[in-house]
């Protein structure tokens, strides 16, 4: 009965430590279960500790609203360089579109200038030619090529600007002899011309060189 008894209290302290065993395992299988759940965080058991998934979970939120700020200031910024780059690109291809015309036309108003004593001799042999000699084929040639002269000044813009019976303008105008006004002609009127002047569009290439009438 001794022994009976024996074998009975060992199968009982056995089965205590078994089922101890098995209690500790599933507690340490629940707790792992809980710290997974949480995303590596630490939850206990009865509420004995706070899991802190939920902090995890709104510092995201935070550092993803922080982020897409930075993005938003960051494009602001790129997209006011852009348009500081653009204003900046349109003011240069105006300046020099600007610049371009301006070139374009003080070469074409160079060139015309250095053409202009040719025009003078011939109209100057054209007059002499008529006045001395008898060969009208001569005079004939001399005025063709005149008139395809200033044909052709003509084609590129070029205006003679008119000052006989004008009155003076000393914007077109530049009076190198004085006369006196008489026989009805009014004071500061252009009464010869000495040589004549041009413009090109608006721009005077060569002033009229006249002789004006002035009050005694």
């Amino acid at each position: 009965m001794v022994w009976d008894t024996d074998n009975k209290r060992e199968g009982l302290e056995e089965n205590h430590v078994e089922q101890h065993d098995i209690s500790q395992e599933e507690e340490r299988d629940d707790l792992q279960q809980d710290n997974e759940s949480c995303d590596g965080g630490q939850c206990g058991k009865n509420g004995e500790h706070t899991c802190s998934c939920n902090d995890k979970q709104q510092l995201t939120i935070e550092d993803l609203q922080e982020q897409l700020n930075k993005v938003n200031s960051e494009k602001e910024q790129y997209l006011s360089l852009a348009q500081r780059l653009q204003a900046d690109f349109d003011n240069y291809r105006k300046r020099n579109k600007s610049a371009l015309a301006e070139a374009h036309e003080t070469a074409t108003v160079d060139t015309i200038s250095a053409f202009l004593p040719v025009l003078d001799n011939l109209e100057r042999a054209l007059e002499s030619t008529s006045k001395s000699s008898s060969e009208d084929s001569i005079v004939k040639g001399i005025e063709l090529v005149k008139n395809q002269f200033v044909d052709v000044l003509k084609k590129l813009g070029v205006e003679e600007i008119e000052a006989l019976g004008k009155e003076f303008d000393p914007q077109l105008h530049n009076a190198v002899m004085r006369t006196e006004a008489k026989d009805g002609i009014e004071e500061n009127t252009v009464v010869e011309v000495i040589q004549k002047g041009y413009k090109y569009k608006d721009r005077v290439i060569r002033y009229s060189m006249v002789k004006v009438a002035v009050s005694q």
